[in-house]
């Protein structure tokens, strides 16, 4: 075996190449069809367009122009976002576009582990599996974080791969890196990878010049693996904690500035335990109820309502696993004699020299020394410690599935390869195995598709293919195929890659059926919830016109435009440089930010309890030119922005009436009615002499509330103070 060069799709025939630029040609159709309706969540389009306005913000992931806070999390997935705004503008498709091309590489990366482990056939079907899980669909025609992690984590099984085959170092390094790409993107989520990756690392033998690496350099290879990933993951928040506090923003999802915490605490460990690392803000624990699915049952990734989103390939995935447990066992003989190698636990196998199922095509199989079966365990020990994951923890929405989406696409692939080669075995029973995947696949599809309410219109002739299929199976136990009654030349070459596309199309056709749905830009999801369907289950299936071009990334109303035309006024002689206001709520910096790009500055984080500023560091802005602060209405009497305000010096300017909340001005975020509450607001002029004067909503100290409070200049005794208005 030549361990320095595996299968690529260079090397296939014409009509293997072909068939691959249509499916990524297909995908791309599927993923840009609604990609101008996308949109994100108002807080991370912010921190887009504020990395694409400074570089200094995209150095240190903030969140806004002035690079004075970060996301409450790391920013290493709006990277690509914000360079697509500073090349092409500043609209939903630049900002969804770095989506699509990861969803792309996704599918191209699944399509070389499916080549390289079982050959041609194996990699068209698990390209075609990754372009049609419904998630996928959704996660990259969305700008969401998820999406870089999912590229990043099939780069990095791709890479491993190649270092197991080859035996070589410098794809090894490539995985770890591609890992510590991910953690930028999702942090710990990246990491469900690792502990298979580095059994993988410890269990593949294969070594350059067709020698095998001992258990000692097997070792060493693992330990580099692992030391690359951490230095790779945890580069930025080590940067970050050692630069000076006052030289970077405050970060988010802390109480004391610190990195670690938001990274370890606010986005890992307190997840599972509130409380578990200091100084992070706390969140919901992970037994609290989720729109997503409910964290008290285990099962929740089986049910129809999660797993239409990502489990359509799952009777496939598991029929691979249990193949190949069974050859394990029984060794090497079946696999020769009916695989083709494809669970190999020995060198006698050559890479090359096999063909696809039906193909006629080299295969360049993952042939190794033990590398087939190897690569089983990885890609299994990776799915079940996702799953496992996901499973016992709170689930905040859809996209977390991608999780496991290229692992069930990758075993689905191969669980397709193994029944195609045991229905041309000479023995009976053997032929029979597969009738079992085909009656579970067509259950599964049924179950899916009736519990989510799949449009009929999609899913019957899915059934239809998956009965034809059971069909089929049946038939192939009672009819052998020619080549078997033949035994000798091989004059069925072509009858044989018939049944190979056929059965290959036949496997994807349940989650592609279901993808289909995207079309419709009522189901297609959105940058807060990446799945299909979901939301509009009860209304009619209809194809809208594609929509690939342009487009508002955030929602931008008339209310919020007069904000800032307001602001602008009243802050028309400030110095240059300075920001156009101050507030205590991203509800409201989001919206201007993505829009306009201008300076705001936000207390509270993406949480509203993070203490980005204290009242003296407000009261300092304000003697330095800051002249405006927005508040919200009903804030904790502790917030720091009104306690400013209410300092003296302040007046209130603007003060509309709405019909839910007096003496501010009321606006609903979001494009879909009740997917953001409404935020109301008052706008402050400061920097002017004598006390403050107006009138806001606070909670009082008991909780109860909001309260109307009367601000006025009081003289004696309540000079200066806020006194409950009669």
């Amino acid at each position: 075996m030549d361990t320095g060069r595996p299968a690529r799709w260079a090397d296939q025939h014409l009509a293997a190449r072909l068939a691959l630029l249509l499916v990524l040609l297909g995908a791309t159709v599927l993923l840009g069809w609604n990609l101008a309706r996308g949109g994100d969540a108002p807080f991370y389009a912010a921190a887009a367009r504020s990395m694409s306005e400074s570089w200094p913000a995209m150095l240190s992931g903030a969140f806004d122009p002035g690079a004075t806070v970060t996301l409450d999390k790391l920013a290493g997935f709006l990277v690509p976002q914000a360079l697509s705004i500073r090349l092409l503008g500043d609209s939903t498709t630049a900002i969804a576009l770095p989506e699509l091309l990861e969803g792309l590489v996704t599918v191209w990366a699944c399509s070389v582990v499916g080549l390289r482990w079982g050959g041609v056939g194996t990699g068209l079907v698990a390209a075609l599996a990754a372009a049609t899980t419904p998630v996928f669909v959704s996660m990259f025609a969305h700008p969401m974080e998820d999406g870089m992690v999912t590229a990043a984590l099939a780069a990095a099984l791709l890479c491993w791969q190649r270092a197991a085959i080859t035996g070589r170092w410098w794809p090894l390094v490539a995985a770890g890196l591609a890992v510590g790409v991910g953690f930028q993107a999702k942090m710990l989520q990246e990491w469900f990878v690792l502990p298979a990756l580095l059994l993988g690392t410890l269990l593949a033998t294969a070594r350059p010049g067709g020698r095998r690496w001992g258990v000692w350099w097997r070792l060493a290879r693992t330990t580099a693996l692992g030391v690359v990933t951490g230095a790779a993951s945890l580069v930025w928040v080590v940067g970050l904690a050692r630069t000076p506090v006052g030289a970077r923003p405050y970060v988010d999802g802390s109480t004391d500035d610190d990195p670690w915490a938001m990274v370890f605490g606010y986005n890992g460990l307190d997840r599972l335990h509130a409380g578990a690392w200091p100084g992070s803000v706390a969140v919901r624990p992970s037994t609290a109820a989720s729109s997503a699915g409910d964290p008290g049952r285990i099962t929740k990734l089986l049910e129809p309502h999660l797993g239409s989103q990502v489990s359509w390939m799952l009777p496939a995935a598991v029929f691979a696993v249990l193949v190949g447990v069974v050859v394990l066992c029984l060794g090497r003989r079946l696999a020769a004699d009916a695989l083709g190698g494809l669970f190999s636990t020995g060198a006698g196998t050559t890479a090359g020299t096999g063909t696809t199922a039906g193909t006629g095509t080299t295969t360049g199989t993952a042939a190794a020394p033990r590398t087939g079966a190897v690569t089983l365990v990885v890609v299994t020990v990776w799915l079940v410690t996702a799953a496992g994951v996901l499973s016992v923890t709170r689930i905040p929405h859809t996209a977390y599935l991608a999780a496991v989406g290229v692992q069930l696409a990758v075993l689905g692939a191969v669980g397709w390869r193994a029944a195609v080669a045991l229905a041309r075995s000479h023995v009976v029973w053997v032929r029979a195995v597969p009738v079992v995947l085909a009656v579970g696949q067509a259950w599964w599809w049924q179950y899916l598709a009736a519990g989510s309410q799949a449009p009929a219109v999609l899913t019957r002739p899915a059934t239809t293919i998956a009965t034809a299929t059971v069909v089929a199976a049946l038939v192939a136990v009672v009819l052998p195929p020619r080549s078997v009654v033949t035994r000798g030349a091989d004059p069925f070459r072509a009858s044989r890659a018939v049944v190979a596309v056929v059965t290959g199309l036949a496997v994807v056709a349940g989650p592609a059926a279901f993808s289909l749905q995207a079309l419709d830009a009522a189901r297609d999801g959105s940058g807060l919830d990446a799945s299909v369907g979901r939301h509009r289950p009860d209304t009619p299936f209809a194809v809208s016109a594609p929509e690939w071009r342009g487009g508002e990334p955030t929602y931008y109303p008339t209310d919020v435009r007069r904000l800032v035309a307001e602001a602008e006024r009243l802050d028309a002689h400030q110095a240059p440089g300075l920001p156009l206001f101050l507030t205590d709520t991203w509800r409201i910096s989001s919206l201007v930010i993505s829009a306009t790009g201008l300076p705001v500055l936000t207390d509270g984080g993406f949480s509203g309890r993070v203490p980005v500023f204290t009242a003296q560091d407000v009261r300092e802005r304000i003697a330095h030119g800051l002249h405006v602060l927005v508040i919200r209405a009903g804030s904790d009497r502790d917030d720091p922005v009104l306690r400013a305000a209410l300092d003296g010096g302040c007046r209130m300017v603007v003060a509309h009436r709405s019909p839910t909340l007096r003496h501010d001005h009321t606006v609903l975020l979001g494009r879909r009615a009740g997917r953001v509450p409404p935020v109301a607001w008052s706008v402050w002029r400061c920097g002017l002499p004598g006390p403050s004067v107006g009138r806001v909503l606070v909670h009082p100290a008991d909780g109860h509330g909001p309260v109307q409070v009367l601000v006025s200049p009081a003289r004696g005794r309540h000079a200066r103070r806020a006194v409950a208005a009669p």
